[in-house]
C-alpha cells in the first residue's frame, strides 16, 4: 500500500508522470540492476549492465538489505553511481509461513505447535496425514512448478554454500566445479529426511527466483524437517497455497495470504555472526524496508527525493489499509486515495516547498513552460537544461537557486550543473547562449579555452577533421601534398594526373603508405619512381596497380611495368623464365616460316575465276575473320579500360598485329628497339624472299623437273602474303608515330610504353619504321595502278592480271578493285591514336567512321562473290561498330568532351540537312515534270540524281536483246551447249541471278513471250502489265492522242500497243511490244 500513497503524492503534488516497468522483479535485486542502468535486468543470466542507461529511477518497499552478498557486489561494481536508500519506517520479516487453520487442527488433534522447527523432527512422517503428500499432486508438477535448472536450485552461488555448510552430497550434483540441487523428479528437492523412495515430503513453495532458497535449505536439512522444496511462477504460487495443504515462503507485510492468517515458522533465534560465516539455520533477521533511489535522483528531481527521505508510515497502519482493500473489494489506489483524505495532517509535511530549489535547479513557471528569475512567477523547480548552470537567489523568504544562460565561449553539456565551462580548444561560442561550443570546421582552427571566433588556417590548407586545437594540424587540401622537409613550414603542390592525394598528404605518407587512415598514393593504372614520386608515369597495360610508388605486378619493370627483368618474357600476364633454347628458336623459326608462308602461297596463288567452288568460300571466310581479328587488335591498342574478360579476348587478337611479347620474342632481343628492328625485318624479307625463291627454282635441276617458278604467279604469291601482313605492316609502320603523354610532360610508344618517345632508341625505331611505311605505301601504288589496268588485262594480258589475283580474285568481276577498300581501311584504323594518342574517344570516333564508310560501299557493291560473305562481311562489320560503340562507354571523354559534343551535333544537323535536301530536290524535280506533262512537252520519267546515274536506253537495250535473239536463234546445238557450260561454270553467282532476274522481268513485266522460263517467280511482284493499262497511262508511256483520240507513237515503224484487239489484251498471252 505504501507505493500506492506515494504514487499519488508524487503525481498530483508535485506533478509528476510515473511510468512503471512491465516486467515485475524477480527480487529487489532485480531492482538494483534496473536502477543502475542494466539493459535486461529482469534476466538473470545476462543483466545486459554492459552498456547502460538509467531508464527507472526509484522503487518502493525494497527487501535489498535480504541479500548482503549481492549488496555488496553491485556496490562495489557502481560504487560512483550507487543507489539512494530512504526509510520507510516499518521493517519487514519473511521465511516459511504455515495457515492458521492448519496450525490450530494439529494443536488440537495432538498437542503439536506445527509453527515451532522441533515438531517437525519429532512427529516425523506421523506429521504428514495433515497435510497433502507433495506426491500426490505431482500430476501438476509440470505446470504448477518451474524446472530445477530455472531457478536458484541450479545457481552455484545458492547450492555450493548449503553443501558446504552440510555436506549433504546426495543432495547435490556437481558438474565442472559448478553445484546444483538434485531434483528426482527435475522439478522438487527433497530434504534429506524424506529423499528415500519410501518416505514422503510436506510440500514447501516459493516464488520468483527461489526467495529464501539458502536458509530454508540448511533449516530442513539441520533439523530432519520431512519437506520438498519447489519454485513456482508467481501465479501458481498465489493458487498453491489456497489449494493444499502445505507450507510457503511468504513475507511481510503482504495481502497476498490475508484469508489464510499466515503464521511464521519459529527457528532459533537469528545469529547475525552464524549468518556472517554461511550458516544459516537460524532465523532469518527482520529488515528495515527501504525505498531505493538511482544516483541522479537528486539532480533530476530534488523534491520528489525530498518526499521519499520524509515519509514515514508503520506496519500496523499497512496492515489496516491491506484488511480494507480486502473488506471493500477496491484498488490500492482507492483505499490510499481516502487515507490521505482522512490524514492529512500526518502526510502534509513529507511535501517540499516547491520554489525551494536545490544546486543544480532553478525556479520554474509550469505555465509558461520555462525557467524564471524570482519566486513571484515561480511554481517549481525544475533541473538546469544543458547550456545553463544553477546559481543561488537569496530573497525574503529563502535562498533558492535560478537558472542562467552560459556566457560566449562558455558551455555546460550537462544537465542541473552549478557552472559552465569554458569551450576547449578547437571550439567556440560566439554569442550568450544555450547552445554548445561548435567544433571548428575545415580549415580553420582554435587552440586556446573559450574561444569565441575560430582562427584560419594559412592559404591552401585545411585541417582532416572539424575542431581542430592547433596550427600544426592544418594540412594541405585535397589533390595537393606537402614536399617541405620535416618540422619545415609546409610546402603545398598539386597533385597530377595518376595520384591520389588526400588532405593531409605528404611525401613521406606517399612514400612509407602510412601515417593515417588515408594516405597519397599512386593511382591505379599508373607508375613513380621511389626517388622521384611526384613524376607520374601512365601505364597503357594492367600491370600498374598503383599505390606505393614504385610497384609492379606479376613482376614487371620499367615506368610503365611492361617489361620483365632480363632472362624472362610475358606469358599470360606474368613474367616466365625463358628457356634456354628460346631465342635462337625465335631467329631461326622466323626465317623458315616466311619461306613455308612463301611456298604455300605460290601454290596456292589466286587465278580469277568469276565463279566461286567451295573450297574458295571457306578460303575467303577465313581471310575475313583473319581481317576482322586484325581489326580487333588495332582496337586493343586504344587505351581503353576494358572489363576483364573482354580485355582477355582482345589481348589476343594483339597477335594479329604483332604484338607477340607473349611468345618470348623478349628472349631473343635485349629491348624494346631490337625487337621493333626484327619485326620490321621480317616484312622486308617478305618483299626479299619472294624473287630469291623465284630465282632459286631456276637452276637447272629444279627446272628440269617442272619446279620453276612462273614470274607472275611469283608476284602474286609475294602480293598475297603482303596483302594478308597489311593492315598489320602499316599498324607496325605507325607505331614509332602512337606517342601518348604521361602526366610528367614525357611520352611513351602506344605498343612500346617503357620507350620513351625522343629517346636514342625511339629514333631508331622511326627510321625503321620509315622504311616499312615505304614498303607499305608502295604496295598500295602498285595495287592502284594494277586495279586500274586490271579491265585491260583482262583483255590483252591474262598472265598480268594473274599476278593481281591476290587483289581482285575474291570478289565479283564488277567489283574487282574492292580489295583497295580492304587494304587501304587497315591503315586508316590505325591512323587514330596516331592522331589523337591521349583522347581514347577521338580514336574511337576515327575507326567508327572508317569501319563505317566501309560497311556503306561494302553494302553498295555487294563486292564478294559469294553472296554469304557479303552477309558474313556485313553482319561482322556491324559487330564491330557495335563493339566501338559499347567501347565509348568505357573510353573517359573529358579531354575531348567539346570536340565530341561538336562531332555529335554536325552529325545531327547533318543527317537532317541531307534529308530534307533530298526532300527537297525531288520535290522539285516532280513539279517540273508534272508541269511539263501539262504543256506536253517530253521530260524523263527517271531523274539521273534519284537513280545515281543515268540510266541505259530503252531502245538500246531492246535492239541488244533483238540481236542476242537472233544471234541464239541462229546457233546449233553444239554451240548452245557451249553456251551453257559457260554460264554455269564461268559466271559469277551474282551474274547469274542477275540475267535470271533480267529473264523474269522481260518475261512477266514487259510481257515477252517466254512462256518455258518461270524461275523465281514470286521473288518480286508484278509490274502493271502493257495489256491492263489505262488508254490515258499508254499515253503517258508512248505519246499523245491525235484528234481522233489514237495514240500518236513516239516509236514509228513499230505497232502500237493500242491496235490491239480486245479479244488479244483479254488474252492470257503476252503482247509484243
Amino acid at each position: 500500500m505504501a507505493h500506492a500513497i506515494l504514487e499519488i503524492l508524487i503525481t498530483e503534488h508535485l506533478g509528476y508522470r510515473l511510468t512503471f516497468d512491465p516486467h515485475v522483479p524477480a527480487s529487489s535485486i532485480d531492482a538494483m540492476h534496473a536502477l543502475v542502468g542494466c539493459e535486461t535486468w529482469f534476466d538473470p543470466k545476462n543483466r545486459g549492465c554492459s552498456n547502460r542507461v538509467h531508464r527507472w529511477h526509484f522503487m518502493v518497499e525494497s527487501w535489498h538489505l535480504a541479500f548482503p552478498s549481492d549488496l555488496n557486489f553491485l556496490q562495489e561494481a557502481y560504487s560512483a553511481e550507487w543507489l539512494i536508500s530512504t526509510d520507510l519506517g516499518y521493517r519487514g520479516s519473511s521465511g516459511a509461513y504455515v495457515p492458521a487453520a492448519l496450525m490450530e487442527e494439529v494443536q488440537r488433534k495432538t498437542g503439536f505447535a506445527v509453527e515451532y522447527f522441533k515438531t517437525y523432527s519429532a512427529l516425523g512422517q506421523n506429521l504428514l496425514e495433515y497435510f497433502d503428500n507433495s506426491d500426490n499432486i505431482s500430476q501438476a508438477r509440470a505446470a504448477d512448478f518451474l524446472p530445477c535448472n530455472a531457478s536458484r536450485l541450479s545457481s552455484n552461488n545458492t547450492i555450493f554454500p548449503y553443501w558446504k555448510a552440510t555436506g549433504d552430497d546426495e543432495g547435490v550434483v556437481v558438474d565442472k566445479n559448478t553445484y546444483t540441487a538434485f531434483c528426482p523428479d527435475g522439478y522438487l528437492w527433497r530434504a534429506p529426511s524424506c529423499r528415500s523412495p519410501e518416505k514422503e515430503c510436506i510440500l514447501y513453495v516459493t516464488s520468483g527466483d527461489g526467495w529464501g532458497m539458502e536458509n530454508i535449505m540448511q533449516q530442513i536439512s539441520a533439523f530432519s524437517m520431512p519437506l520438498a522444496v519447489g519454485v513456482a511462477e508467481w501465479e501458481n504460487y498465489l493458487r498453491l497455497p489456497k489449494a493444499y495443504w502445505m507450507l510457503t515462503y511468504a513475507w511481510s507485510p503482504d495481502d497476498s495470504f490475508l484469508d489464510l492468517r499466515l503464521e511464521q515458522l519459529i527457528f532459533p533465534a537469528h545469529n547475525a555472526y552464524a549468518w556472517s560465516i554461511g550458516d544459516l539455520t537460524s532465523a532469518g533477521d527482520s529488515l528495515r524496508l527501504a525505498n531505493i533511489v538511482s544516483y541522479d535522483m537528486g539532480f533530476l528531481a530534488p523534491d520528489l527525493l525530498e518526499l521519499l527521505e520524509k515519509s514515514r508510515l508503520d506496519i500496523d497502519t499497512i496492515y489496516d489499509l491491506m484488511r480494507k482493500r480486502k473488506a471493500m473489494q477496491a484498488s490500492p489506489r482507492e483505499v490510499a486515495c481516502q487515507w490521505l483524505k482522512d490524514n492529512e495532517q500526518r502526510w502534509r509535511p513529507w511535501i517540499p516547498d516547491p520554489t525551494a530549489c536545490s544546486r543544480g535547479f532553478g525556479l520554474y513557471n509550469e505555465l509558461e513552460e520555462d525557467f524564471c528569475q524570482s519566486r513571484a512567477n515561480a511554481e517549481s523547480c525544475k533541473a538546469c537544461l544543458p547550456g545553463t548552470y544553477s546559481k543561488p537567489f537569496q530573497d525574503a523568504r529563502s535562498t533558492t537557486y535560478v537558472c542562467s544562460t552560459c556566457p560566449p565561449g562558455m558551455q555546460q553539456p550537462a544537465a542541473g550543473e552549478v557552472a559552465c565551462q569554458p569551450c576547449p580548444a578547437g571550439t567556440v561560442k560566439q554569442t550568450e547562449s544555450r547552445e554548445m561550443c561548435a567544433p571548428c570546421r575545415q580549415s580553420l582552427y582554435q587552440d586556446e579555452m573559450g574561444g569565441t571566433h575560430c582562427k584560419a588556417c594559412p592559404e591552401g590548407t585545411t585541417t582532416l577533421l572539424v575542431g581542430a586545437e592547433l596550427l600544426s594540424q592544418c594540412v594541405c587540401e585535397e589533390g595537393s601534398i606537402d614536399v617541405s622537409a620535416p618540422e619545415a613550414a609546409q610546402i603545398c603542390v598539386t597533385c597530377g594526373e595518376g595520384l591520389l592525394c588526400p588532405d593531409g598528404s605528404t611525401l613521406e605518407q606517399l612514400a612509407s603508405q602510412e601515417g593515417g587512415l588515408e594516405v597519397p598514393q599512386v593511382a591505379p593504372g599508373y607508375f613513380s619512381w621511389p626517388d622521384h614520386p611526384l613524376e607520374v608515369y601512365k601505364c597503357a597495360g594492367s600491370h600498374c596497380p598503383g599505390g606505393r610508388p614504385g610497384t609492379c605486378d606479376s613482376g614487371a619493370l620499367g615506368p610503365t611495368c611492361s617489361n620483365c627483368p632480363e632472362g624472362m618474357y610475358w606469358d599470360d600476364d606474368a613474367c616466365r623464365e625463358c628457356e634456354v633454347a628460346l631465342a635462337p628458336a625465335t631467329w631461326t623459326i622466323v626465317p623458315i616460316g616466311v619461306i613455308v608462308a612463301m611456298v604455300v602461297s605460290y601454290y596456292f596463288a589466286e587465278r580469277y575465276i568469276a565463279k566461286a567452288s567451295l573450297a574458295e568460300c571457306a578460303r575467303l571466310s577465313m581471310e575475313i575473320m583473319i581481317n576482322f581479328v586484325q581489326n580487333l587488335g588495332i582496337l586493343s591498342l586504344a587505351p581503353v579500360p576494358w572489363p576483364d574478360a573482354l580485355r582477355k579476348l582482345l589481348e589476343f587478337s594483339e597477335v594479329f598485329v604483332l604484338k607477340v611479347q607473349s611468345f618470348g620474342i623478349h628472349c631473343a632481343t635485349r629491348s624494346d628497339m631490337e625487337q621493333y628492328i626484327f619485326i620490321s625485318g621480317t616484312f622486308v624479307s617478305i618483299v626479299v624472299a619472294g624473287p630469291l625463291l623465284g630465282l632459286c627454282t631456276q637452276l637447272v635441276p629444279l627446272r628440269r623437273r617442272g619446279l620453276s617458278w612462273d614470274f607472275y604467279r611469283t608476284l602474286c604469291a609475294t602480293g598475297k602474303l603482303l596483302q594478308a601482313l597489311f593492315v598489320t605492316m602499316c599498324n607496325v609502320g605507325l607505331g614509332p608515330f602512337m606517342c601518348y603523354l604521361h602526366p610528367n610532360g614525357r611520352r611513351s610508344m602506344l605498343k612500346h610504353p617503357n620507350t620513351l618517345c625522343s629517346s636514342p632508341d625511339h629514333e631508331i625505331m622511326q627510321w625503321a619504321s620509315f622504311a616499312v611505311l615505304f614498303l607499305s605505301l608502295t604496295l598500295f601504288i602498285l595495287c592502284c595502278w594494277s586495279v586500274a589496268k586490271a579491265p585491260t588485262w583482262s583483255l590483252t594480258s591474262p598472265d598480268r592480271l594473274s599476278s593481281i589475283g591476290f587483289l581482285t580474285a575474291n570478289f565479283r568481276p564488277s567489283s574487282w578493285w574492292f580489295g583497295l577498300v580492304i587494304l587501304a581501311r587497315g591503315p586508316i584504323l590505325s591512323l587514330g591514336p596516331v592522331i589523337a594518342p591521349n583522347a581514347e574517344a577521338l580514336q574511337i570516333l576515327v575507326m567508327s567512321c572508317t569501319m563505317l564508310i566501309s560497311l556503306c560501299l561494302q553494302l553498295w557493291f555487294l563486292p564478294w562473290k559469294v553472296p554469304l560473305l557479303n552477309l558474313v562481311d556485313a553482319v561482322s562489320t556491324a559487330l564491330f561498330l557495335l563493339l566501338l560503340g559499347v567501347s565509348l562507354h568505357f573510353a573517359p571523354v573529358s579531354d575531348s568532351r567539346e570536340f565530341m559534343d561538336a562531332c555529335g551535333a554536325l552529325a545531327y544537323f547533318l543527317s537532317l540537312g541531307v534529308i530534307a535536301m533530298v526532300a527537297l530536290v525531288s520535290f522539285g524535280l516532280f513539279a517540273v515534270e508534272r508541269c511539263s506533262a501539262k504543256a506536253k512537252r517530253k521530260v524523263s520519267s527517271h531523274s539521273a540524281l534519284a537513280n545515281l546515274g543515268k540510266l541505259p536506253s530503252s531502245e538500246e537495250m531492246v535492239k541488244a536483246l533483238q540481236a542476242i535473239g537472233e544471234s541464239l536463234g541462229k546457233a546449233t546445238d553444239a554451240e548452245r551447249q557451249l553456251l551453257v557450260k559457260k554460264m554455269s561454270s564461268l559466271l559469277s553467282v551474282y551474274d547469274i541471278n542477275i540475267v535470271g532476274q533480267a529473264l523474269l522481268i522481260l518475261s512477266i513485266d514487259c510481257e515477252l513471250q517466254s512462256s518455258s522460263f518461270r524461275w523465281h517467280s514470286s521473288t518480286r511482284i508484278r509490274a502493271k502489265r502493257v495489256s491492263q493499262m489505262t488508254r490515258r497511262s499508254l499515253v503517258f508511256l508512248h505519246g499523245d492522242l491525235d484528234d481522233d483520240n489514237q495514240i500518236v507513237n513516239d516509236y514509228p515503224g513499230e505497232e502500237r500497243p493500242g491496235d490491239s484487239t480486245r479479244e488479244e489484251r483479254d488474252d492470257d498471252s503476252s503482247v509484243s511490244i
